[in-house]
């Protein structure tokens, strides 16, 4: 039986993930199995694998789920997306196995430091990278103090500033703060975030003097754009392959260079991630790009990578097995090619059945003893 590489339960793109490995592997000829599970039963995404499971729900069942499924499918090589600090607590029981783990980093640390927004841009500063000036506010007092002195000073009152979590993702939580918007603007057209100062001002104090206390948040300038986002697959800090989307109204522009791309493969070489993962940037008026964030995950739109003809779930597969040396990453990388993607609307059938999902009994507690 041939070696395996498994993707456990991850964010919204483990299925393009997925069908990235199948195409890798046609093209390369190569002779592997594809392992995916998750928690839930996801049809729509365990239909892509050769051979699906479902994970036991519970933390401490999850390592003797690990060693039942690397045995019996000679996985050779793991990837997940989702609960990285239980991970890195069983790297050392998972690589004993002789498996290569891939979380997104090497150890818990770089993780908190990714969660926290302000954390990660004091750091990155510190390494001389540009990113965005940001304040941390908890209450409607310090969001206040913050607000006028924003607006007391002359150069910054034409620079629209925004809200977000410190920690968070998909951007929840983002409010741009305007004071120039109606105020039941943030009610009426909820997809522009935007929304009057007085407005989330009084929202948070009528939250506290219920008594909700307030995650910290980031004060910050709204960078007007463009975004982008660069997906790479990256090796104990050392980017094998890149590919940026610039996102515009028109669609995506996937590219291979700028500043804003370099800034990023600067940034995940700081952090010295490892694995498939993503970083953001955006552009200020000062026409140069800023860091927002680093994602120590595939972001959900690694899939649009494919169409530039840079299969990056395929090479950071292909190298997990052993099946692709740096040279044939940096080849496969400069096949690239420039053009505009725009998600479309699209449906397909979710799978009635999946003929493809083995069963897993946990063992009982005697034999775990």
């Amino acid at each position: 039986m041939g070696s395996a590489i498994w993707f456990m339960e991850g964010l919204s793109c483990q299925r393009d993930i997925l069908t990235a490995v199948q195409k890798a592997r046609a093209a390369a000829g190569a002779d592997f199995r594809i392992i995916a599970s998750h928690r839930q039963p996801r049809l729509e995404i365990l239909g892509e694998a050769d051979y699906a499971y479902l994970e036991p729900a519970a933390d401490d069942a999850r390592l003797a789920f690990i060693r039942h499924v690397v045995a019996a499918q000679s996985v050779r090589a793991l990837h997940t997306g989702k609960n990285y600090a239980w991970f890195e607590e069983n790297r050392k029981a998972i690589e004993s196995l002789g498996v290569r783990l891939t979380t997104g980093a090497l150890d818990h640390a770089t993780f908190e430091l990714a969660d926290d927004k302000y954390a990660f841009s004091q750091h990155m500063k510190r390494h001389g990278l540009p990113v965005v000036a940001a304040k941390v506010f908890s209450t409607a007092d310090e969001l206040a103090t913050l607000l006028n002195d924003h607006y007391d000073q002359d150069a910054a009152a034409e620079v629209l500033p925004c809200i977000k979590p410190v920690q968070g993702i998909y951007g929840m939580g983002f409010w741009m703060l305007d004071k120039n918007a109606p105020l039941m603007a943030c009610f009426q057209q909820t997809d522009r975030r935007r929304v009057h100062p007085h407005t989330y001002l009084q929202a948070l104090k009528e939250a506290e003097n219920a008594g909700t206390v307030s995650p910290p948040m980031l004060f910050m300038p709204w960078l007007p754009g463009p975004e982008r986002s660069v997906d790479m697959v990256v090796e104990k800090g050392n980017v094998l392959a890149a590919v940026s989307r610039c996102k515009t109204s028109e669609g995506q522009i996937l590219e291979q260079s700028g500043e804003a791309y370099e800034l990023a493969i600067a940034c995940a070489e700081v952090m010295k991630a490892d694995g498939l993962i993503n970083v953001q940037t955006r552009h200020f008026t000062d026409g140069k790009p800023y860091l927002l964030e680093t994602n120590l995950r595939p972001s959900g739109g690694v899939g649009y990578t494919l169409h530039s003809g840079v299969n990056l779930p395929g090479l950071f597969a292909l190298r997990q097995l052993g099946l692709a040396d740096e040279s044939a990453m940096a080849a496969a990388a400069h096949t690239f090619r420039e053009l505009t993607v725009k998600p479309t609307h699209a449906v397909q059938p979710v799978p009635s059945t999946l003929p493809n999902l083995l069963t897993y009994a946990a063992p009982s507690l005697s034999q775990v003893n």
